[in-house]
């Protein structure tokens, strides 16, 4: 069955919510990331198909978004959610949010964007970047570290705020054989309101251990840490190595009860972590 959404203003008036979305700290050494989605170096889910960060105009460009005219999307004076600045489109009928998180260089990135213009969530989309290259010892163990930014979008429309929490990637490059394993914990969510203040606690996110196909790390299930009766929110993360394996870039969604209310949420993140340690046996 095909999950219907339905422009909030079809079932009550809302005015024109003057709402954040979010991208990186970027330096102009950097004038140009992203591109569009080729599903190798550039992946992208949803609607969205190409997502570019302009450092020298520090703007946001996504294409194939409904009601965000031309996509381009400028940042909020004054408002940051974990160290990231928060974006929204400039023009448009709808009000669309977007994180653009940057690595170390142009090759490295990941984003998300959504709207709380719609009932049952909208149009969204997802992108992570990497080369893909994993040049590292076929037998170690790595480790990677870092945060993730993400825009929390309520099912009933109207509503919409942030997150952060943070990331550790445990790489084993040896077993399972040419395609490793990969365990990922994700610890110290907060959840934000529009105007970036903190709001509550929420649960850590357990994975299922996964893989990765030429560098790009395999989808994974993950769910929010009530243990064997969970009832809380579920979804997948996915990402991809770059820089020859000293980066990782990827996105987190999932979507189900709030933990902090009766609403139900979908929670969108993107990340760039860094390799930490290399252990050999």
């Amino acid at each position: 069955m095909i999950k219907r959404v339905w422009p909030l203003a079809a079932f009550l008036a809302i005015g024109a919510c003057s709402g954040p979305a979010i991208v990186s700290d970027n330096s102009t050494d950097t004038p140009t990331s992203g591109g569009i989605c080729n599903g190798t170096t550039i992946v992208c889910a949803d609607d969205a198909n190409s997502f570019t960060y302009d450092a020298e105009k520090d703007e946001i460009h996504v294409n194939n978004l409904p009601f965000d005219l031309d996509g381009t999307y400028a940042k909020i004076d004054g408002l940051t959610i974990g160290g990231q600045q928060v974006y929204k489109n400039v023009k448009g009928a709808r009000n669309y949010y977007a994180l653009y998180v940057q690595g170390a260089n142009t090759e490295t990135a990941a984003s998300v964007v959504a709207t709380d213009d719609y009932i049952n969530y909208g149009p969204s989309g997802t992108m992570f970047r990497g080369t893909g290259k994993v040049d590292l010892p076929t037998d170690a163990e790595a480790t990677y570290s870092g945060s993730y930014q993400g825009i929390r979008i309520y099912e009933a429309g109207g509503q919409h705020g942030f997150s952060t929490g943070d990331i550790e990637m445990v790489v084993d490059f040896e077993d399972m054989d040419d395609v490793g394993a990969i365990s990922t914990t994700i610890s110290n969510r907060v959840a934000y309101d529009e105007n970036g203040v903190a709001i509550g606690n929420l649960p850590g996110l357990v994975t299922t251990d996964t893989h990765h196909e030429n560098g790009i790390i395999q989808e994974t299930a993950i769910q929010e840490g009530y243990g064997s009766s969970a009832t809380g929110a579920t979804g997948t993360l996915s990402g991809i190595f770059s820089n020859g394996g000293d980066q990782i870039a990827g996105v987190l969604v999932l979507e189900g009860k709030d933990a902090l209310s009766s609403a139900n949420v979908r929670e969108t993140g993107a990340f760039v972590i860094d390799q930490v340690s290399l252990i050999r046996p």
